[in-house]
C-alpha cells in the first residue's frame, strides 16, 4: 500500500484542524493518524495516489475560515506492508525545532453564543464556554505545539462529560483543549468579597451587573488582560472613570453586546460588520446615530471627535455581563497611568481597586497579556487602516512571498509603540502591541514578553536589529544578548520596508516612492526626520525630497505641547507671531524666543510636530492630554468642513517654494497664518492644508517618475488623508497601504527584519554591524 506523508504548516494548530482531518479521512474510510508537531500538522495516510489527491481536496473544502496553509508538502515514502487499520489522532511530537505558526485568541463563536443562552444546554450562563473554533489560544499558551498540557488549561481537569465530548468525532468539542463545564469549572471569583454569597457564576455576574448599571466601575478579567467596564450612557461614570484614571480626554472604547445593539446605536458599514464580527473581535472607529442614549454621553466618552471606538464581546464572561447591562458600556483598558495592561489577578487587585468598586477575576492563567487590536475605515475609499494589532491578530505575520530567514534574527522595534519581531526559516512573528517604551513598567512588560516568547519558540538570535536612534530605550534589550551581532537600522527605511515585505516588493523592479511621514525619527544626518520621501529600487534607498528643518525646541517637550511646534515653526515663517504670543506667558514667551535666537537645538523636520503646529495655530490644541489629540483635532475639523461644504470650491495652498529636494513647511505655515489673520473659517484652513499635503506629493511623485507609491508612517492613521489620496492619486497610480500592520510604529520590528533581508540581497551595499561589547 502506498504510504504519504503529508506535513503541513500554517494555522494548523488550536483551529480544529486535526479533528477535520479525521472526519474526512473517516468517512472516506482511509486509515493512517495525524498529530501536532512543532512545526505545524502532519498526516500519514495509506492510500492510491488518486484517494490522496481526493483527500487533499475535500480537506481543503471542509476546514474551518480559522485555519490558514501556508506550506504543504508531500513524501512519499516506501510501501509498507503492515498498516493501521483505521485512522486515529496521535499524540502530539514534540522536538528541539520548535517553529509552528501560532494561533490568536479567537472571539466567541455563534455556536457557543447559543448555547451559552440556551437553558437546556448544560454550558448555559457559563462564563468560560469554549470550542475549537473559538476561545484563547496564544494567551495561555505555554509550549509548542499547541496540546492543553502546555497552556494554563492544563491545570484545570475534565471531568467525564467533557472528557466524552473530547473523545466523540461527532462533538463540536472533539480535541477541544479550551474544555471546560460547570461541573469541572474555572473558577469566577469578586474582591472584595461581600457579605452575600454566590453559589452560581451567574449569580457574581447579576452582582457584577448590578455595580455597573448604579454607575460603578467593574474590573473584569477578560482573555488577554483586565478591562475596566462602566455604564456609557451615565454621563457621572464616565466622568469618575476619568477622573480615577488620569484620562482627561483620551477616547473611551465601547462595548455593545451583539449586532442588533450595534445597530441600534451605530451606523456600520459593511467592512467595519466584518472587521467588528471577525474572530479577532477588534475596535472599530464608527459613526454613533444621532438621538440616542449615547447621544448624550458621545462627549464625554470621545471629546471631539465625531467615531467612536466600539467592539463586541470578545469571550463569554463579557457576552454574558454586556447582555445583562442591557446597553452599550466603557470598555478600557485596565491599566496604571502610562503603565501596561494588567493580567496578574494579585497584581490587579493591588493596583486597580483605586479605579475599580470591584474586580471580576478567575483562576485561568494569561501568559501573553494583549489589549485590543484598534481598527478604522477610510470612510469614502473603504480602505482598511490598522490602527492597533494585538489580541486577535498577533503575533503570527502572514508573508505574501516566503522569505527564508539566514540565521534566526530578533529585531527590537521602536520605542512609542513596542513591537518586537523574529524571524527563523520561513517563520515570522510580530509581537503585540507592547505600549510606549518611556515607561518602566512597559520596558519591564516587553523584557518579560520576549523571554517568554523565546522561550516557546525556541529561537536563539544570532543577528540582532535596532533602530538608529541613540536614546530609544528598545536598543537597551539588545543587551541581554552578549555576543550577538548587531546592526542599527534607519527608522524610516524601516518604515519603509515594512510597506514592501507587505505588498511582497522587496525584489522590485520598478523604482518605488515611499511616503514616510511620522513624528520623528532619527536620521542618517542626526537630525530628527519625519517628512521623508524615499525612492527604493535595486535594493537601495535613495531620499529623494524631504520638508525643510526647523528647532526641536525643549526636546520631546514639543509633542506635549502643540503650541511649542507652532512657535518654531513660525518663528522661522517670517510671518506675524502675534496669533500665538498669547499662548505663552510673558516668562515663557522672553525664555523660548530669546532660546531660538541663540539656535543650537537639534534639527527635525516632522510632519507630526507640523500637524500640531496647525492645529494649535487654528486654536484646536495647545497642550496634547494623550498622543495625537491635536492631529486628530485637525482632521476632524477639516472632515466637518469637507462633508458641509463638499471640495469643489476648496483649492489648497500655492506651495512655490518645492525645489528638487526641499519643501518649506515654514512657506506654508507662513499662508496658514495670513489666511487666520484675515479671519478665514478655521474648518476651511483644515481643509486646504490637507489638499495642500495630497498636491505636495503629486508634485513629487512627477519629479520622481515613479508609477507605485507606498504610505507609512503615523501620519497615515489619517483616513481622510487617505481618502484623499485615493481621490486625487488612485487613478493613476498604484497606492501601497499597509494592510497586516498599522502604519505608525508598531511596524518598526518588521521593517527593521525587511530592510535587513533587502540589505543582504544587495551586492552593492555592506551592512554596518559589531558585537555587543563594541562601542556603540
Amino acid at each position: 500500500m502506498p504510504f504519504w506523508s503529508i506535513h503541513i504548516e500554517g494555522q494548523v494548530q488550536g483551529v480544529g484542524f486535526r479533528p477535520t482531518v479525521l472526519r474526512v479521512a473517516y468517512a472516506m474510510g482511509l486509515c493512517g493518524k495525524v498529530f501536532n508537531t512543532n512545526a505545524g500538522v502532519t498526516i500519514d495516510l495509506f492510500c492510491s495516489k488518486r484517494e490522496l489527491d481526493e483527500f487533499l481536496k475535500k480537506l481543503r473544502s471542509k476546514l474551518s475560515s480559522l485555519a490558514v496553509i501556508s506550506k504543504l508538502w508531500i513524501e512519499e515514502l516506501p510501501k509498507i506492508d503492515s498498516f493501521p487499520n483505521d485512522f486515529y489522532i496521535s499524540p502530539s511530537l514534540l522536538g528541539e525545532n520548535k517553529s509552528a505558526n501560532i494561533s490568536p485568541d479567537f472571539g466567541i463563536c455563534p455556536s457557543c453564543q447559543s448555547e451559552v443562552l440556551n437553558s437546556e444546554n448544560p454550558r448555559y450562563l457559563y462564563p468560560f464556554i469554549s470550542c475549537t473554533q473559538c476561545g484563547p489560544r496564544y494567551s495561555i499558551l505555554n509550549g509548542i505545539p499547541y496540546d492543553r498540557l502546555r497552556s494554563s488549561m492544563g491545570h484545570f481537569e475534565m471531568c467525564t462529560s467533557c472528557e466524552e465530548e473530547y473523545l466523540d468525532l461527532q462533538n463540536r468539542r472533539f480535541h477541544s483543549q479550551t474544555n471546560s463545564c460547570p461541573d469541572c469549572p474555572i473558577d469566577l471569583r469578586i474582591f472584595p468579597e461581600t457579605d452575600h454569597t454566590f453559589p452560581m457564576p451567574v449569580d457574581l455576574m447579576d452582582h457584577a451587573v448590578t455595580i455597573i448599571q448604579s454607575g460603578g466601575i467593574l474590573a473584569v478579567k477578560g482573555t488577554g488582560g483586565f478591562l475596566l467596564l462602566t455604564d456609557a450612557t451615565n454621563p457621572d461614570a464616565i466622568q469618575m472613570l476619568r477622573k480615577r484614571k488620569r484620562r482627561p480626554r483620551k477616547p473611551l472604547a465601547l462595548m455593545v453586546h451583539d449586532e442588533i445593539m450595534l445597530s441600534d446605536f451605530f451606523t456600520v458599514s459593511h467592512e467595519e460588520k466584518e472587521l467588528l464580527r471577525s474572530a479577532a473581535r477588534p475596535i472599530v472607529l464608527c459613526k454613533p446615530k444621532k438621538y440616542t442614549d449615547l447621544h448624550g454621553t458621545q462627549a464625554w466618552v470621545a471629546p471631539g471627535l465625531s467615531l467612536l471606538g466600539v467592539c463586541l464581546p470578545a469571550d463569554p464572561l463579557m457576552f454574558l455581563i454586556s447582555r445583562k447591562v442591557g446597553r452599550p458600556i466603557i470598555a478600557t483598558s485596565g491599566n496604571l497611568h502610562q503603565s501596561p495592561l494588567q493580567y496578574k489577578d494579585q497584581e490587579a487587585i493591588e493596583k486597580l481597586m483605586g479605579f475599580a468598586d470591584a474586580i471580576i477575576y478567575h483562576n485561568r492563567e494569561i501568559y501573553f497579556p494583549q489589549d485590543d487590536s484598534v481598527f478604522r475605515i477610510a470612510e469614502n475609499s473603504g480602505q482598511k487602516i490598522v490602527l492597533r494589532r494585538s489580541r486577535g491578530l498577533a503575533p503570527t505575520f502572514w508573508n505574501k512571498v516566503r522569505i527564508k530567514a539566514e540565521l534566526p534574527v530578533l529585531a527590537l522595534g521602536a520605542d512609542l509603540k513596542g513591537t518586537f519581531a523574529l524571524w527563523e526559516g520561513h517563520n515570522v512573528y510580530v509581537s503585540q502591541y507592547l505600549g510606549n517604551l518611556e515607561s518602566f513598567d512597559t520596558q519591564e512588560r516587553y523584557l518579560d514578553t520576549l523571554t517568554k516568547f523565546l522561550d516557546l519558540t525556541g529561537i536563539q538570535p544570532q543577528q540582532i536589529l535596532m533602530d538608529k536612534h541613540p536614546l530609544y530605550h528598545s536598543r537597551r534589550f539588545a543587551d541581554n544578548f552578549p555576543y550577538v551581532n548587531v546592526t542599527e537600522v534607519p527608522h524610516h527605511e524601516a518604515h519603509f520596508a515594512a510597506l514592501l515585505w507587505e505588498h511582497a516588493a522587496l525584489d522590485a523592479d520598478e523604482p518605488i516612492l515611499g511616503v514616510i511621514w511620522d513624528g520623528l525619527g532619527f536620521g542618517n544626518d542626526s537630525a530628527l526626520w519625519g517628512s521623508e520621501f524615499f525612492v527604493f529600487h535595486s535594493g537601495a534607498f535613495e531620499r529623494a525630497c524631504s520638508f525643510d528643518y526647523y528647532d526641536y525646541l525643549l526636546g520631546d517637550k514639543m509633542s506635549i505641547e502643540p503650541r511649542l511646534s507652532a512657535l518654531a515653526i513660525c518663528y522661522i515663517s517670517g510671518g506675524t507671531l502675534d496669533l500665538i504670543k498669547g499662548k505663552f506667558s510673558s516668562q515663557e514667551w522672553s525664555l523660548f524666543t530669546r532660546m531660538l535666537d541663540k539656535g543650537g537645538h537639534a534639527q527635525t523636520n516632522s510632519m507630526g510636530r507640523l500637524f500640531d503646529a496647525v492645529s494649535s495655530i487654528l486654536g484646536l490644541c495647545d497642550f496634547n492630554t494623550y498622543e495625537g489629540e491635536a492631529a486628530m483635532l485637525l482632521e476632524q475639523l477639516a472632515r466637518n468642513y469637507f462633508d458641509a461644504n463638499g471640495q469643489a470650491a476648496i483649492q489648497s495652498y500655492f506651495m512655490d517654494s518645492i525645489v528638487k529636494d526641499k519643501i518649506s513647511g515654514a512657506d506654508l505655515i507662513s499662508q496658514i497664518i495670513k489666511d487666520k489673520s484675515n479671519g478665514l473659517d478655521s474648518g476651511l484652513i483644515a481643509a486646504k492644508f490637507h489638499l495642500t499635503l495630497v498636491h505636495i506629493i503629486s508634485q513629487v511623485i512627477q519629479n520622481t517618475g515613479c508609477r507605485k507609491v507606498g504610505f507609512s508612517g503615523g501620519v497615515f492613521q489619517n483616513a481622510l488623508l487617505v481618502d484623499l489620496l485615493h481621490q486625487y492619486l488612485g487613478e493613476e497610480y498604484q497606492l501601497l497601504f499597509h494592510e497586516q500592520l498599522p502604519p505608525n510604529d508598531e511596524n518598526i520590528s518588521l521593517g527593521q527584519m525587511a530592510w535587513f533581508h533587502i540589505k543582504n540581497r544587495s551586492q552593492k551595499l555592506k551592512i554596518k554591524s559589531y558585537v555587543l561589547g563594541d562601542s556603540r
